[in-house]
């Protein structure tokens, strides 16, 4: 009996020496903040497409959806020279970003570890001959050179899915085309020179070049009746970040479709954030007029009809291996997250946003 009272005794101070110790344990917490998640975005200069990521930068939406779940935003720029932003993905620099997604399927088949989450805008690639030439559409290549930024360039991406539809060869058995990648800034001069026939350029370089040397457009992916309703730049998330975070990859789209949504409706707008913050240099008029001239409703349901489609008509032309399982790597390539809208608008009179729900066609 008196071993049993024993007992009990040791057990309730034990008891009451654990509650004491959780107590200044649960009161060291409270007053540390725990370690933060970081999610690094990628971003650029000079880029006028890129509107969306400078926009959701200077008002803060990144910060604002990651606030909302304990986590913060950290940019991390790719500048020209340096590493390439597959490298810098490789090399586990960026969690999350946007871009150019066609010029990326390569990549991702050579095991590039990311998965596009949004479309994000339409248009913004043009093609050009000189005024005196005699091309006037993407059926009149065969046998031509093109000038483009890169060899895997969505440029190059877009341009052999035309060709294919006009019957000219683009594969290693039947090429009727030679690519030839400069830097983005004289290609306008190559083809002034007559270095080469055509060119496939990115706004604004593609438009600076039509206007500073009158050259003939024969190809826009943001008119054309094939490309019209695709989305040329998607928003990307690493697979260690949808592995380990999520929350925060859903944060990021979230961000990026709201600022999508602002520079629709709000293309002047966005254009004087851009040069107020340094991000593009040049006159806000035109700018401006170019932000305008491209589709920036963002599309989850769209952007994935997208990576279907290139990827599909790619594999057809050599661009993607025949070995490939192209189900798998559309169903892998592009995800829909949880949390995600298919996108938003941006309504300019309240300044609020309105999720859209459900695929668009």
């Amino acid at each position: 009996m008196k071993k049993s009272i024993y007992a009990v005794g040791l057990a309730l101070v034990a008891l009451a020496a654990f509650v004491s110790c959780s107590k200044k344990e649960a009161s060291a917490d409270a007053g540390s903040s725990p370690e933060q998640k970081i999610v690094r975005i990628n971003f650029s200069t000079g880029s006028l497409c890129h509107a969306p990521v400078h926009v959701a930068m200077a008002l803060g939406l990144f910060d604002e959806e990651l606030e909302k779940i304990g986590q913060k935003a950290e940019y991390v720029q790719v500048v020209e020279g340096g590493a390439t932003l597959g490298e810098m993905i490789a090399s586990g620099k960026v969690d999350a970003g946007y871009g150019l997604y066609a010029t990326q399927l390569q990549a991702i088949e050579n095991g590039l570890p990311i998965s596009f989450t949004s479309g994000i805008h339409t248009g913004c690639t043009k093609y050009y001959v000189r005024a005196d030439s005699d091309i006037y559409s993407a059926a009149d290549l065969r046998g031509k050179t093109i000038g483009v930024p890169g060899l895997a360039d969505s440029a190059v991406m877009n341009l052999k899915r035309k060709l294919i539809d006009v019957g000219i060869g683009v594969t290693a058995d039947n090429n009727e085309v030679e690519f030839i990648a400069y830097a983005s800034a004289d290609l306008a001069i190559a083809l002034n020179n007559g270095a080469v026939d055509a060119i496939g350029a990115h706004d604004p370089v593609a438009t600076k070049g039509e206007q500073a040397y009158g050259f003939r457009k024969i190809l826009d992916t943001g008119t054309d009746e094939k490309f019209v309703n695709e989305y040329c730049c998607q928003q990307f998330v690493t697979h260690k970040l949808l592995e380990e975070n999520p929350a925060g990859a859903a944060a990021v789209t979230r961000a990026l479709q709201k600022a999508a949504a602002y520079v629709e409706a709000e293309p002047r707008a966005a254009a004087q954030l851009q040069i107020e913050n340094d991000y593009v240099a040049g006159d806000l008029d035109f700018n401006a007029a170019l932000l305008e001239e491209l589709f920036y409703q963002p599309s989850r349901s769209l952007g994935k009809k997208t990576f279907e489609a290139a990827a599909r008509q790619l594999q057809e032309a050599g661009v993607l291996k025949a070995s490939t399982n192209i189900d798998k790597f559309i169903e892998d390539g592009y995800i829909e997250l949880y949390g995600v809208p298919d996108g938003y608008t941006y309504d300019s009179a309240t300044k609020t946003y309105k999720e859209i729900n459900g695929s668009r066609t």
